[in-house]
């Protein structure tokens, strides 16, 4: 099955579009943990998880529904990978 493959820069996107914090000298890098940051609140996890599910089709079972899959792109992009594989 082919998947489309991860773009960082679509999430950080879709992270940015979304961000508590409005100075534009903010620097999202892949390793940023954007929850410590407070760059994004907690709220905001479940509707990145839908992006995620929706934007490269898949869905991310219960178990792996944890903060830490979700904290900096690099996470995300280790997990849709994951998913991708299995």
């Amino acid at each position: 099955m082919s998947h489309k493959e991860f773009s960082r820069e679509s999430v950080r996107e879709f992270i940015e579009s979304n961000m508590n914090v409005f100075d534009e000298d903010v620097e999202l890098n892949d390793d940023t943990n954007i929850f410590a940051s407070g760059y994004v609140n907690s709220i905001f996890a479940m509707r990145l998880l839908n992006f995620l599910e929706t934007e490269y089709d898949l869905e991310v079972p219960d178990d792996d529904i944890v903060m830490s899959n979700f904290s900096s792109i690099e996470a995300m992009h280790s997990l849709v990978s994951k998913l991708q594989e299995a």
